[in-house]
């Protein structure tokens, strides 16, 4: 049986990397209101996927509920649910208001700390992934090596945390799709072939 258009489209933008054999520099968790993405950033600590976090995101559209910068609000949920991880093992960079300025201020701080970021896990909310990703890609050190890690979660369980949040997932979708391809033609993020089964699917859901 065929996958409805939203999950298709919903797939592409999220992959998944498996995890690093060997310790990364640091995991960056990019801000949003899905605070399950700081935890399953102190997951990825604990399973030794890096020895450092970093946490970027101002206070954004979306998640003005928080009453603070995202960084902030991820940190106070790190900290409060992972006890044991060191305080100098955390970076907070929470004056960026774009997935652009996410990775530029990251790497500002990081640089201002002596961190360095040649190998990273990427840790977004999941439909957000792929686009971070190429953001990373575009604008990280150069030769530097990105996986991608959203927080385990399904289509369906998407759907239902954005309607949590009074947000339609499906409807944000093919505007993501958008994205991929305009910012890759203003050099904003890597250039990649959208599939056209994707592109298929996206259309279907503007109508």
């Amino acid at each position: 049986m065929s996958l409805p258009a939203a999950e298709i489209v919903y797939r592409y933008l999220a992959p998944r990397s498996p995890l690093p054999g060997e310790p990364c520099d640091a995991i960056i968790g990019f801000g949003h209101f899905d605070l399950r993405i700081a935890r399953h950033c102190g997951h990825l600590w604990q399973a030794g996927a890096a020895p450092r976090l970093i946490f970027t995101g101002g206070v954004g559209a979306g998640s003005a509920d928080l009453g603070q910068p995202e960084a902030t609000a991820f940190a106070a949920t790190l900290r409060a649910e992972f006890p044991l991880i060191p305080t100098e093992a955390l970076l907070i960079e929470p004056d960026s208001t774009n997935t652009g300025e996410n990775v530029r201020f990251t790497l500002e701080r990081a640089r201002a700390a002596g961190w360095a970021l040649d190998r990273v896990v990427l840790v977004a909310t999941p439909f957000r992934q792929r686009r971070v990703m190429r953001t990373w890609q575009a604008q990280g050190p150069v030769g530097s090596i990105a996986l991608a890690s959203p927080p385990p979660s399904d289509f369906d369980q998407d759907i239902a945390r954005f309607a949590e949040k009074q947000e339609n997932l499906v409807a944000q979708l093919p505007g993501e799709i958008d994205r991929l391809i305009s910012y890759a033609n203003h050099g904003w993020i890597t250039s990649e072939t959208v599939p056209a089964e994707v592109l298929t699917a996206a259309h279907e859901l503007r109508r």
